[in-house]
């Protein structure tokens, strides 16, 4: 095993979803030799808690250079599998995990309260309800370190063109430096992992809130 550190983190995670009453649908481990990395892609189905956000998917990104690094600094890990080579441990990468998370917003929740679905309301309506929400997401998330985008996929049809997918996009990273053991690392994933379900909870607010303005 290469990455004992991250698959403790990654049964963490398991563990305390497990706790939880959210449906989990997607909990996948991916490793990728060629470029020494790992991850983990976790998706949670929205439908039975909310009528405007879908899904939440969260990926979160790791390799074998933050693992060493990391493992380097934390006591009871000098027997650590990647420490016994010299490209890892004279890396000098910072321990971070790279963290994506992703709500799936319902658009067809707003085309059924549309009045007309000729020329591009539909597009048009959608921008708008894109545009409510960011202003209300300024607010309630306002953590410096979080970088926020929108992903939208457009099609046409006889009536014109409309958004197939909408999707607000968040990246930010969980700095692991700071920690001198792994208990403290549990417990910090544990605070962001209910960050990220605080969020889910303030966003489904919001998209609920704003989707009859934007109609």
């Amino acid at each position: 095993m290469n990455y004992p550190i991250f698959s403790s983190l990654v049964n963490q995670i398991e563990t305390r979803l497990a706790s939880r009453s959210v449906h989990v649908d997607q909990f996948r481990l991916w490793n990728e030799e060629k470029i020494n990395a790992t991850g983990l892609e976790i998706g949670m189905d929205l439908s039975d808690s909310s009528r405007t956000v879908k899904r939440v998917v969260v990926n979160l990104d790791w390799d074998k250079f933050r693992e060493a690094n990391l493992a380097k600094n934390l006591p009871g890990m000098e027997k650590h599998p990647l420490l016994k080579t010299d490209t890892f441990t004279k890396s000098n990468v910072s321990p971070y995990i790279d963290v994506e998370t992703i709500w799936h917003i319902d658009e067809q929740v707003l085309y059924d309260r549309l009045d007309s679905a000729v020329g591009n309301r539909r597009i048009e309506a959608a921008s708008q309800w894109m545009e409510f929400i960011n202003k209300e997401l300024s607010i309630v998330l306002n953590d410096g370190n979080l970088i926020t985008r929108w992903h939208v996929d457009i099609e046409g049809d006889i009536h014109g063109r409309y958004v197939t997918d909408m999707s607000l996009i968040s990246y930010m990273q969980y700095h692991l430096d700071q920690f001198s053991s792994l208990n403290d690392i549990h417990a910090y994933l544990e605070q962001n992992i209910q960050l990220i379900f605080q969020r889910t909870g303030k966003i489904i607010r919001i998209a609920s809130r704003t989707v009859e303005k934007a109609a």
